[in-house]
């Protein structure tokens, strides 16, 4: 008992010390990869500055001299890999700083032309650990740097996850021919919560640069284990504001037996201003569940409708609610409907006991009515 009592005890002697002093390598590396950094954003900042602001497109050559200039002309030509990783993390800031300014793209990308950053990656990826694969497809994206079909691909198939979700995503962010390859039928894809921010993004680069967009309503009927993927899918149609995809959206939200499906496609078809659904989903609301009658009454308001009929629809529906949600989504849509939905509005509220009428004043004050029961 003695002798293993030492042993411990000399072991987390031996063990603060140790990490002391790994913590302090780790602390100074860190330091000294800022100065390096700090180094690089000196050097090139200025430079880098004039060439992405500049509103005419420059040329190679020009482009070629300016950063040879500033880097100086005793040393070569050809950057090391080392100074790339600081120019690439550089890069990064200045996409950042002028994203909502005037980032010239074409002189961005003739930076990145110079600078051979594609190649760069690429050799790093076909030689480097499965760590620095993930990194620099990452970079990549981060950079907008087009990397080869080619090297995407050989990692679309890898056995570590992470590194075939981000070789794909790679891939579909930039290709121009068949960019959603790997999201059809034949494949594993499989949509997780975090998928959603980046497959956004991705979409969202590509309409804004004219790129191929998806067809969504073959995303809608790809075979997933949950629903995640399709009322993601629909979220999109209605961002993009996909009005040509309305009939096959109403369509598919007709024959789904699935109630959540079918309200996200409801509330998309409204954002949509689809008014061929008014009475069809109005007939859906005595038989529909919570969900379903929210949706229905968010559905009927993102379309605009006023009138005497769309209000007696509201205060017959009202009736009919028992759920709190549904209640509240229908007093604010009912607030929201013009004259006479603003005086339906009150005619309920004076006929409402003094429990019910903390509901009207939620919805009649702006700062408690975020809507938050509509979710």
């Amino acid at each position: 008992m003695i002798r293993v009592s030492s042993v411990v005890l000399i072991g987390l002697i031996l063990t603060i010390p140790l990490s002391i002093l790994i913590l302090f390598i780790r602390n100074q590396i860190i330091i000294w990869q800022k100065k390096k950094l700090q180094k690089v954003r000196e050097k090139y900042s200025s430079v880098f500055r004039e060439i992405l602001t500049n509103p005419e497109n420059l040329n190679e050559d020009y482009i070629r001299e300016k950063i040879l200039d500033c880097r100086g002309r005793e040393l070569s030509s050809k950057f090391s890999s080392s100074e790339l990783e600081l120019i690439s993390k550089l890069l990064a800031e200045k996409i950042q700083d002028y994203k909502e300014r005037h980032l010239n793209r074409h002189n961005y990308q003739q930076i990145l032309y110079v600078l051979n950053v594609a190649g760069w990656l690429e050799d790093r990826i076909e030689k480097g650990s499965v760590s620095t694969c993930i990194r620099c497809f990452q970079t990549a994206q981060i950079l907008d740097c087009t990397l080869r079909g080619s090297v995407s691909t050989r990692f679309a198939y890898h056995r570590n996850k992470e590194l075939r979700s981000v070789a794909r995503s790679t891939y579909t962010f930039t290709n121009r021919e068949d960019p959603f390859r790997y999201m059809e039928p034949d494949t594993d894809f499989i949509f997780h919560d975090s998928d959603g921010p980046s497959i956004h993004d991705m979409l969202l680069y590509r309409s804004d640069n004219n790129m191929l967009m998806p067809n969504f309503i073959d995303w809608i009927k790809l075979e997933q284990p949950n629903n995640k993927f399709r009322i993601f899918t629909i979220d999109e149609i209605a961002f993009f504001n996909k009005t040509e995809l309305c009939d096959d959206l109403y369509d598919y939200m007709l024959k789904t037996n699935d109630t959540h499906i079918k309200g996200r496609a409801i509330r998309a078809l409204g954002k949509l201003g689809y008014r061929k659904m008014e009475n069809e989903i109005c007939a859906m609301f005595a038989n529909s569940g919570g969900y379903m009658r929210a949706s229905i009454i968010v559905g009927l308001r993102e379309l605009g409708i006023r009138g005497p009929k769309i209000v007696s629809f509201y205060k017959e529906a009202y009736t009919l609610a028992r759920r709190e949600k549904v209640m509240m989504t229908i007093l604010n849509a009912l607030y929201f409907c013009g004259e006479e939905g603003r005086a339906a509005f009150h005619s309920l509220e004076l006929a409402a006991d003094e429990k019910d009428k903390l509901r009207f004043e939620h919805i009649k004050n702006p700062i408690t009515n975020d809507r938050a029961y509509e979710r």
